[in-house]
C-alpha cells in the first residue's frame, strides 16, 4: 500500500524540515488561542501526519476517489485551491462562527488567492509563480521561512 509509506515519508523526511520560522509562528497563534487550521492542495494521507505533528486543529486536503480498495487517479471535491480552498474555509467560518476578516491566513502560490483574500491578516510565505508581486501590489506582507 502506498499510504503507509507515503505517512513514513512525511513523518521521517518532511516534519523535520519546518522550519524554525513556521515554528515559532505556529505557537504565536497557538499562545493567542487561535485555532490551527491547514488547507493544502496536498494529498490528505501524505499531510495527516505532518498536520498531527504540528498539532493542527483540523486540516483539509485533496482525497483521492477509491474504487474496490484502489485509486482512480480522480480527487474527491471539493478541491483544496483556489476558490476551494475559500468555499471550505467559509463552512468552517460558519460551523464554528468566525469573523474571517480577523483571521490569519498564509500562502505561497496563486492557488491561494482567495483565501488570502478572504481573511483580514493574509501573509504570503517564500512566494512562488508570481506571488511577490501580487503580494506587493496588495500591500500584503511577504516573509522568508527557511
Amino acid at each position: 500500500m502506498i499510504q503507509p509509506l507515503g505517512e513514513e515519508f512525511c513523518r521521517e523526511e518532511l516534519c523535520p524540515r519546518v522550519s524554525a520560522s513556521a515554528m515559532r509562528k505556529l505557537e504565536e497563534h497557538r499562545q493567542a488561542g487561535h485555532a490551527i487550521i491547514f488547507v493544502t492542495g496536498s494529498i490528505d494521507f501524505l499531510i495527516a501526519p505532518v498536520a498531527d505533528a504540528l498539532r493542527a486543529d483540523r486540516c483539509f486536503a485533496s482525497r483521492l476517489e477509491q474504487m474496490n480498495g484502489l485509486y482512480t487517479g480522480f480527487l474527491i471535491p471539493p478541491l483544496p485551491y483556489g476558490q476551494g480552498k475559500r468555499q471550505l474555509i467559509e463552512r468552517l467560518t460558519h460551523d464554528l462562527t468566525l469573523d474571517l476578516s480577523q483571521c490569519y491566513a498564509y500562502g505561497d502560490s496563486p492557488g491561494d488567492l482567495d483565501l488570502l483574500r478572504a481573511v483580514g491578516h493574509p501573509t504570503v510565505v517564500n512566494p512562488i509563480r508570481g506571488m511577490a508581486s501580487i503580494a506587493r501590489r496588495k500591500n500584503w506582507p511577504v516573509v522568508k521561512w527557511q
